[in-house]
């Protein structure tokens, strides 16, 4: 223990469970608490150390392939062995003495009886005193629906690195994101790098995986939160929206309800979008993830006609290049994806109603 000058560790514990007064027959709900983590070294000559985890009942493993992580990564994998309540992890290679290390074991670990899993845990040590402590956090979504992405890797690289090494090379510092797409990196310098985003197991891009970057360099010093966006590189630009719908101009889409209208005798509604806004801008309406309609406007008014009464989602894409469609991003030209925006609440068309909307839409 003299070894280290500073021992850093944080360790947090969720999923507490209401308190009730024991009865003998109540099933345990309560994930494992840790009691203490200490660490173990051979000798000084030897690079290993063990990090003994204690927990106050019998644990066993859940799913650590998939969620355990080291940041600054490390090349040999970390070794790990349970012993009744304590989890022995390894570390044989020589870790970075200027660095501080995250150790990530969210749900790791879960109880040995019930399979209560512990949510919250995570460690970090260091050999220096004056250890990297600067946090970065942020959340990562998909760039057309905003639904979060999970269990994705969030990466940083030095700001020198060519970006076609990018997605080839280890990273500097990882995150992985949560189930609400959050991540954070606690263990930062004042450096600045490149992030990028990864849907995949590894750092490496393999096709179908989905990735995201920003064009501008991070700082935690500067910097607290970021938004990134994650979209499939090699998809056709506008190949989501065309899976629903084809984007039309307001005169063909008229005529088209106006005929089903006049078989139907069915009456439509209006919806006005009042926003101080007034770029190229395209307006969809949604029902469960599918576009029913879209329309494009090079400026104001923000007018859609004929529209069947129901309840829509309503989203906004930033027609950035004017071409009347949504496009996706484009790695080799550095190009982000154009902005969307989602109503926050749904909406609700009814027959022969006008229905004004004020909307400030962030850009």
């Amino acid at each position: 223990m003299k070894f280290f000058k500073k021992i850093f560790f944080v360790f947090i514990i969720g999923g507490c469970a209401n308190i009730v007064a024991p009865t003998g027959g109540n099933k345990d709900v309560d994930p494992p608490k840790l009691l203490n983590v200490s660490i173990i070294e051979k000798s000084k000559n030897s690079h290993e150390k063990i990090f003994a985890f204690k927990f106050n009942e019998y644990i066993q493993l859940n799913k650590w392939e998939e969620y355990f992580y080291i940041s600054p990564p490390i090349k040999k994998r970390a070794q790990k062995k349970i012993k009744g309540a304590t989890l022995f992890l390894t570390i044989e290679e020589k870790t970075n003495d200027s660095d501080n290390y995250y150790l990530s074991l969210n749900s790791c670990i879960k109880d040995n009886n019930e399979g209560n899993v512990l949510t919250d845990l995570s460690y970090q040590f260091s050999k220096s005193t004056n250890s990297d402590t600067l946090t970065l956090s942020g959340i990562l979504q998909d760039s057309y629906t905003l639904n979060p992405l999970k269990k994705a890797w969030v990466m940083l690289f030095d700001e020198d690195l060519n970006d076609s090494l990018i997605f080839k090379t280890t990273p500097n510092y990882i995150a992985k994101t949560n189930n609400d797409g959050s991540f954070l990196f606690p263990n930062l310098n004042k450096k600045n790098y490149k992030i990028t985003a990864i849907t995949g197991f590894d750092f490496i891009y393999n096709k179908e995986e989905k990735i995201a970057f920003s064009n501008n360099l991070i700082s935690a010093e500067k910097d607290s939160f970021i938004s990134l966006f994650a979209f499939d590189p090699i998809i056709k630009a506008d190949s989501i929206i065309q899976e629903s719908t084809t984007l039309k101009s307001d005169s063909s889409i008229n005529s088209e309800i106006d005929t089903i209208i006049q078989k139907q005798e069915f009456s439509y509604g209006k919806l006005k979008i009042i926003c101080p806004n007034n770029n190229n801008s395209i307006f969809q309406l949604l029902q469960d993830e599918k576009v029913i309609l879209d329309t494009f406007f090079s400026k104001k008014p923000y007018i859609i006609t004929n529209i069947f009464p129901g309840k829509y989602q309503l989203k906004h894409i930033a027609d950035t290049n004017q071409d009347s469609v949504w496009n996706t991003g484009n790695w080799g030209q550095r190009t982000l994806p154009e902005k969307v925006v989602n109503y926050p609440s749904e909406i609700t068309i009814r027959s022969n109603w006008d229905l004004e909307l004020e909307w400030i839409i962030e850009e």
